[in-house]
């Protein structure tokens, strides 16, 4: 995997543990979607993905896309509902989140997560918010 995608837009350090893919920034929707490999090493005794790999897999996208729209954010605040599990029969993921709204408290993005077979497996919606050390960001930019 490239360190770098779409010029200069960094690939979060996370993409390379989850082999994360970015598949398409519709722009004009203010949208993104990736795709994850679902690795064995995520699954718990059941064989079923660990929920915190699920929420990454919908958070991780939301980043990229917040900084694709401009916004410089951080996730202060995630909500996921599980609808099926991800296992073994699905051999991948794909996560599609876009912003829903923008105000002074926030930005708040959406996610679903689908298994290769078409099927909704989770929804996510996250608040991010400039952090508090948003001007000494730019020192080292």
């Amino acid at each position: 995997m490239k360190d770098r995608t779409w010029g200069d837009i960094p690939v979060p350090n996370i993409y390379k543990e989850l082999k994360g893919e970015f598949v398409e920034f519709i722009e004009s929707e203010e949208k993104l979607i990736c795709k994850f490999p679902v690795q064995d090493k995520y699954f718990n005794p059941m064989d079923t993905t660990l929920g915190g790999i699920i929420d990454s897999w919908m958070d991780v996208v939301m980043g990229p896309l917040s900084f694709l729209l401009g916004e410089l954010v951080v996730t202060k605040e995630f909500k996921a509902k599980y609808i099926r599990p991800v296992n073994p029969t699905s051999k991948f993921v794909k996560s599609v989140a876009w912003r829903d709204s923008k105000s002074e408290k926030g930005t708040l993005f959406k996610a679903e997560l689908y298994l290769d077979n078409g099927d909704l497996a989770a929804v996510s919606e996250a608040i991010f918010v400039q952090p508090k050390n948003y001007e000494s960001l730019f020192e080292n930019m």
